[in-house]
């Protein structure tokens, strides 16, 4: 049975993304990391259609909420997210001729830099090139309509709201994911599908991977791997094949990466799965983790 919860509908992580982990009748599992309960649900009641993104707007006493462009930023992410959506479709079809090419490679490193980019945990820290946007055709929009309505000098409004700055960013230099795009594409990339039975899950932020901080002061991405579906995934490292393979991986491969969402950090508040049994595996492999850790240290004392 299903534990009865009310899901935060979020708006970062879009339905035709959820969808490719959808049972066959477009149901998913959701277990929420917060409350500790797992529920089942639909990709369109897990996230937002309609973003409806709130920005701080200044007034001349005080600071309040305000929905600006709903309608600009919802066509523009759905332009978005329809050529992101039918870069899956062709990659799907390579897969199975049993090579993905090189532009639709190209083009799937700017889509998992979009998905990294999107998670607020990802924008947290983030300091906006305020050159770039003045300077980018991408944003002129918002520069227009901020002035129509009497916030010409507000400019850092745009700024400030995360997923709008993603959005009117996303291919210009010094975004959050031209950053990402660019640290991935000094990486291997190859696929993975699993073996047996064990199928993929994902989350409220996708992608499994480790950085570390260079000299430059930001942390820069050393691997990634973001499942694309129940039955494929995309691996970026330093020491992966040489060639852009499609390589099957045992049951035990795709439990163990499945567990990492269960102990990420930033936490995502959302794992999400098509089948129960995927998510309950990930999660009793992720308890036993955190117990054999424990466990070491407390050896190591």
């Amino acid at each position: 049975m299903a534990e009865e919860n009310t899901p935060k509908k979020q708006h970062y992580v879009p339905q035709y993304y959820l969808r490719r982990f959808s049972d066959d009748c477009d149901s998913l599992w959701v277990y929420n990391r917060k409350t500790g309960k797992t529920y089942k649900s639909r990709s369109e009641d897990v996230c937002e259609r309609n973003y409806h993104y709130e920005m701080e707007a200044r007034c001349q006493r005080s600071w309040h909420g305000r929905h600006l462009l709903p309608g600009k930023i919802e066509k523009k992410l759905s332009q978005i997210e329809g050529e992101q959506s039918a870069l899956l479709r062709k990659i799907d079809i390579q897969i199975d001729a049993g090579r993905v090419h090189e532009k639709e490679r190209r083009a799937l490193s700017w889509l998992v830099g979009h998905l990294i980019a999107r998670h607020p945990a990802m924008l947290a820290n983030y300091e906006p090139d305020y050159d770039a946007m003045y300077s980018d055709p991408e944003v002129r929009w918002g520069c227009e309509v901020l002035a129509q309505a009497g916030m010409a000098d507000e400019i850092e409004v745009l700024a400030h709201g995360a997923n709008q700055m993603v959005l009117a960013l996303w291919r210009c230099k010094g975004s959050p994911t031209y950053f990402a795009k660019s640290d991935l594409e000094r990486l291997r990339c190859h696929f993975i599908r699993p073996q047996g039975e064990a199928r993929f899950i994902t989350s409220s932020l996708p992608p499994h991977f480790n950085t570390t901080l260079w000299k430059d002061g930001k942390y820069h991405i050393d691997d990634l791997t973001l499942p694309l579906s129940s039955t494929l995934a995309v691996v970026y490292s330093g020491a992966g094949p040489t060639k852009c393979d499609v390589l099957e991986v045992p049951d035990s491969t795709v439990v163990r990466l499945n567990s990492g969402y269960f102990v990420s950090e930033p936490a995502c508040e959302q794992v999400v799965s098509g089948r129960r049994e995927d998510l309950d595996q990930a999660r009793i492999f992720a308890q036993r983790f955190r117990i054999s850790a424990a466990s070491t240290r407390r050896e190591n004392r």
